[in-house]
């Protein structure tokens, strides 16, 4: 079940992930064309599913359902991937966090969607490269329950982050500040996926019931 993929330009190559494996994807390269499991990179166990990947320059994380672990991975200059570190849930989150649901990346930080044990509201967490709290998110609204842990984060590369609540189908952007901008728009419902234009100006909104496809220009 594919679950998450996302471009590495080191490589130029796609990254895909699957609930318990790692795939690499050369679009260029000549028929036939199939991705290629990277056999290094491994759950830790079969009973984790993986659920969001992001790169960071030669670095990948991979984040698991509800971040029991997030996995930080390199690949060298000869291709060799290794487990650089594995953090626990306690390095990334609070004490009554729910858990983690997309890790993703830009050119300084990284940052954590994150689901709050107490009333189920999102916030995104700005993080170091290793895994330090830069900055505690302000809080957006709340996911149906803490079973369907549904959302979707994409980096402007500006430091700013776009995040869509699946449960309420409402956008956020969140600004260098960490303050969250709710996107004026009641009538979207039913994201599926969501892409933004290479200058992040505008974003792309795939619906189902209708099916749709329609274009926002950001503020």
């Amino acid at each position: 079940i594919l679950v998450d993929m996302c471009w590495m330009s080191s490589l130029s190559m796609f990254v895909i992930l699957t609930i318990h494996s790692v795939y690499l994807y050369d679009p260029i390269k000549s028929h036939p064309n199939l991705p290629v499991k990277i056999d290094a990179i491994q759950p830790l166990d079969r009973s984790h599913v993986l659920a969001s990947i992001s790169p960071f320059e030669r670095d990948i994380f991979i984040n698991y359902h509800k971040g029991v672990h997030l996995d930080q991975y390199r690949v060298s200059s000869t291709s060799q991937w290794t487990l650089e570190k594995r953090y626990a849930k306690s390095d990334c989150c609070e004490t009554k966090d729910i858990g983690m649901r997309d890790v993703r990346c830009d050119s300084q930080y990284i940052c954590l969607s994150i689901m709050q044990q107490d009333d189920l509201k999102w916030r995104l967490d700005i993080m170091s490269r290793d895994m330090k709290r830069v900055r505690r998110g302000t809080t957006m609204d709340s996911g149906e329950n803490q079973h369907k842990f549904f959302s979707m984060l994409i980096p402007l590369h500006d430091q700013r982050w776009l995040f869509v609540n699946w449960h309420t189908n409402k956008l956020w952007i969140v600004d260098q500040q960490g303050k969250p901008k709710l996107i004026k728009e009641t009538k979207i419902r039913n994201i599926r996926n969501v892409c933004i234009a290479p200058n992040s100006s505008y974003v792309a909104i795939r619906t189902e019931k209708p099916s749709a496809v329609k274009l926002y220009k950001l503020d």
